[in-house]
């Protein structure tokens, strides 16, 4: 299953590994629990990291690095309409300041302008 998923998508899915023991370390939470992961666990662990400076993308990055990882060890995945909630609640609880404001895109046009005017 990991080999479906591209490598920089998969070294991402990686570091939610690294962020979800880190939390499970830092309350103590027993190695039997961290998977099969409890809708309350993920659910927990989202609103503990969601609702400060990790955007929303990061957030679901990790989620999904977390099933990957159930799903490859045959793990029942407890993540359902209690995580959803959890996600959405706090992603609106994220502050703004937190948040990165979107660019315009790149255009042919900019490339070639850009080109036009490098010394190479």
């Amino acid at each position: 299953m990991a080999q479906c998923v591209l490598p920089n998508t998969l070294k991402n899915y990686a570091s939610s590994l690294t962020h979800f023991t880190k939390f499970c370390d830092d309350f103590h939470i027993c190695e039997s629990d961290h998977m099969p992961a409890s809708y309350f666990l993920l659910s927990t662990f989202v609103m503990m990291h969601g609702a400060g400076p990790v955007g929303k993308g990061a957030i679901k990055t990790w989620i999904l690095g977390l099933e990957l990882w159930h799903r490859i060890n045959s793990a029942p995945w407890h993540g359902g309409t209690e995580l959803q909630w959890a996600m959405e609640g706090s992603i609106k609880l994220t502050p703004k300041s937190s948040q990165l404001a979107e660019c315009d895109p790149v255009t042919i046009e900019h490339l070639c302008t850009l080109c036009c005017h490098l010394d190479l």
